[in-house]
Parts: structure tokens; sequence; C-alpha cells
């Protein structure tokens, strides 16, 4: 491939342009083109488009070459080095735009996303402006705002010790960043096989304050298959790099000396990124993985414990016992729930295992006592297990009850049932499962809820009645303790729904 298919712009001949979009390309015939046609699309013309190809096999030179055809503003060269990285970091040392942008080669620009994102920038004189975007995936398209809601207007002057919660966004193709501040603060995209931006854009969040916009600024494509960047993270090299990134990225985190926003920091990678990337290492017991698995401790240790203890429980719990290097107790946390995870304990030291788990978390006995609900309890409800499954499950909670479990961890009704001794028959275990269980899940609750509005509806007053009478404690508990702030929003926005059919609006 030559430098450039399209001839080069000499400075002097034309005026600089205000945004030079990067786009990093392997393999993307496919969508190369939709790609092309978003950006041609902008109502901003005063672009340059600098497509950097990674050694493409297919056709993705040629399907851009077509698509481009004729553009001036678009040209293409070949990755002088390896991976997207260095891919990136080659263009931006060609780049003459006042801002930089980045974009993929498999994804789309909304019309009218470069225009906003400029304004807002040339209004202000913010050195960043970060918008929301669109997750494409196969059965349905999403705006990020629904599950991170920091995009719900225009928001200027922005920094982290503001709202540390934009560490859960280190894209860095939904935002425009000036060049000059990019060479100032000495950014670059690290060499890495997997995410390699989030260290760019940590560093970028820490070095200088920003701007925000409630529009789509971009449309990412969710692939699932072997040549997206997607499935990368289930192999020990591009999972070791990630894990480098991230300890970059604390690093440059815990310089800014402030604890909550450390603590945010670790509460978003724990729940997502690293729980995304770091269960394939836990759950594996290959030495290819070992040193991932070192680094994950390293990461997992650094964490201020105030942050684990927002997590979930199994995750907090399954992250402590991480801390610990306690592998196979942490690999059974991660088990299936139901029947299989209780048949993994029973070949484990249940005294063991249930020790291990109290001393590598405060919160182990709340999360224990949720295996003993999803592994024993809830298929001995169920009324699928034989009376032989019955009793030895039943066996099964009341060892790792009596194994350490606090009493505090279960209801009134499950330790009755954990008290039973000598001869019961299995009906009336089930019996006592099925009123001692808490529902399950958030999703279960929900729907219960639902069906019981839909039995209210039906049959008025007196079905009312009869709902409430049905109502437990224990679904209260399970709401109060489960919703989280995108559920609340999510449940809002159906009730405006469902308000303005009513109004016919």
């Amino acid at each position: 491939m030559s430098q450039s298919t399209f001839p080069s712009v000499v400075d002097g001949e034309s005026p600089t342009p205000v945004v030079s979009v990067i786009i990093p390309t392997k393999n993307v015939g496919e969508w190369i083109p939709q790609t092309v046609e978003s950006l041609k699309g902008q109502d901003l013309q005063d672009l340059e488009v600098i497509v950097v190809d990674d050694a493409s096999t297919d056709d993705t030179v040629e399907r851009f070459e077509e698509a481009a055809a004729g553009d001036p503003r678009f040209r293409i060269i070949a990755n002088p080095g390896s991976g997207g990285a260095q891919a990136r970091n080659h263009a931006i040392t060609l780049a003459r735009g006042e801002f930089l942008a980045f974009a993929d080669g498999d994804d789309i620009v909304p019309s009218g996303a470069y225009r906003t994102l400029v304004d807002q920038a040339r209004a202000s004189g913010a050195e960043m402006v970060v918008g929301n975007h669109l997750i494409m995936a196969p059965q349905q398209i999403s705006s990020r705002d629904r599950s991170v809601p920091l995009y719900r207007g225009v928001r200027t002057g922005i920094t982290l010790l503001d709202e540390p919660r934009f560490l859960r966004d280190r894209v860095c193709w939904n935002r425009i960043i000036r060049r000059a501040s990019w060479h100032s603060a000495g950014l670059a995209f690290a060499d890495s096989r997997r995410s390699n931006d989030i260290q760019a854009m940590t560093h970028a969040y820490c070095a200088f304050a920003f701007d925000v916009v409630p529009e789509p600024v971009y449309a990412y494509r969710r692939r699932i298959g072997r040549t997206s960047m997607t499935s990368a993270k289930h192999q020990p090299g591009p999972l070791l790099d990630h894990f480098r990134q991230e300890l970059a990225c604390f690093e440059a985190v815990r310089r800014l000396g402030d604890e909550r926003v450390l603590e945010q920091y670790f509460a978003g990678i724990l729940e997502f990124d690293i729980w995304a990337h770091g269960v394939v290492a836990i759950e594996s017991e290959d030495d290819e993985f070992e040193e991932v698995r070192d680094l994950l401790v390293e990461l997992v240790t650094a964490a201020p414990q105030r942050a684990r203890d927002r997590l979930p429980l199994r995750p907090r719990l399954a992250y402590g016992l991480v801390a610990k290097r306690q592998w196979a107790a942490a690999r059974t946390i991660l088990g299936e729930p139901g029947s299989a995870m209780a048949e993994a304990i029973e070949r484990s030291d249940v005294e063991t295992f249930v020790r291990a788990c109290v001393e590598s978390d405060p919160g182990a006995h709340e999360a224990l006592a949720d295996l003993v609900r999803s592994a024993c309890l809830a298929p001995i409800a169920s009324g699928t297990a034989d009376e032989a499954h019955v009793a030895r499950l039943h066996a099964l909670a009341r060892r790792m009850h009596r194994a350490g479990i606090a009493d505090q961890a279960f209801t009134r009704r499950e330790l009755h049932l954990l008290a039973i001794e000598g001869e019961v028959s299995a009906d009336e275990v089930r019996a006592r499962a099925a009123e001692a269980l808490p529902a399950e899940t958030l999703q279960a609750t929900a729907n219960a809820a639902r069906d019981a509005l839909a039995r209210i509806r039906r049959g008025g007053i007196r079905e009312a009645a009869r709902v409430a009478v049905r109502v437990r404690p224990r679904h209260l508990l399970v709401l109060a303790r489960e919703t989280r702030p995108r559920h609340v929003a999510a449940a809002a926005r159906k009730a405006a729904r469902y308000a303005r059919r009513r109004l016919g609006r």
C-alpha cells in the first residue's frame, strides 16, 4: 500500500482542518463503507480523515478506497508498526486539525456529531468535550446514559473531583480533544492488544477539565466473533496487557490525591471492567494465566475496602478470596448457582471453604448465606429434587451453617429449617424451604410484582386484598437490597411513557 491513496494536503495549500478523525482498521471490510458514509454526511465539512490500516487480509482497503473516492479529505496509509495503538499514535503525528477525534472502522458517527462537539468546545474553550453514545448490539440499540446517567444535559468545566463516575467511560471515540492539549499533556495510546484507549483517556481525565453534551455523538457496534476485539478479553496475552494498563490508570488516579475519586474508580472497575476480564483468569487453572492472576491480586489489594464494600455480595466475596490467593474457593463462588454449585462445595472441604471465605471479607457471612440459598434451598424448594437429593442438600446447608456462617445472615425461618434434625420427610423440608426462601433476584421480584398488578387490574379491590396478603417482608428486602439508581431511572422513563400514552400525547 502506498503511503496515501489520496493526494496529501500540504500546509499552506488548504486551511487547517477543524477536526482530524483518526481510524485504525483491520479486517473491517464489511463495515468500513458505512463508517465512511457517516463521516461524509457530517455537516461539519472541515475534516480530515486519516485511516491507518493494520495489515488487513480482507477487502478493507479496497472498500475504503471505493467509498471515499473523489473526496480529498480522506486518506489511508499503512501502519508502520503493529496494532491499533501504534496506528493511532502514528496518525496523531500526521494530524493537522485543531481537534483530534477517534473512530473505529466498524462503527458509525451520527449526523451532526462533530458540529455539536466543536460548537461546545468553541463556546467554552474546553480542552475536551465528551458526548453520549449509542451501543448497537445484534438485537437492540441502547444509549449509554441509560446505564451511566452522566449525559442528561450540557455541563461545562467538569473535573474528576466533580464527577468521578466519568472514569466508567474511558473510550476514546465519544469525544474530541484539542490537539495542542493532547501533546502538552503527553498523551499516547498504550501498546496493548486489548482496550488500548483506557490508559490515555484516564490520563486525559486527570489532566484537564472537560465539557459534556447530551447528544449521542457516536454509535459503537458490539460485534461477537473471532475478529472482534471483544473476543480477545478471554486470552492471556490481551488480558495481561489490559491489567498492565489498569495499573497505570490506578497510578494516575492515585496521584490526584482524592480518596473519593479513588474509591469511585475502584468501585467501577471492580464491578465492571475487572470483573468482565478477570473471571476467566480466576476460573482457569492453566499456568498461562498465572501472571494475569498476579496482576489481578495487585489491583484488588490496592482497592480501598470501601470500594469493595459497595459491590454485590458475590463479586465482593470473590475479590476477597482473590486478595488472599484462595483460587479454589474463588472458583467455587463463581460457579453456576444451583445443584452444580452444591456439588462443587460437597467435593471441597466445607469447613475449610467457609473459613477461607469468612477470613477473606467482612461481608462473607451474607454472601455465604446467599450461597446456601441458591445452591441448597432453591433446588429443594423448586420441587425437582428427589428425596435423596433433598436430604443431601439439606445436610450440606446445615453443615455450611455450622462451619461458621453467622446466624444473623439468615432469616428466622431459614434458621428453623437449618435446625431440623433427625427423621423428617422430604415433603416437609421442601415446604419449609419454599416458605423460608427469599425471592432470589430483583428480576424475579419485579416479575412477581408485575403479575400481581395484572391480577389487580383484572380483579379489582377483592383481588388487591388477596395479593396484599401474599406480600412477604422478604420481597421488600430484595427490592431494597438489589435496586440500583439505573433501575429507578428506567422505571421512571417507563412510567412517563405510559402516562403520555394514557393522556394521548
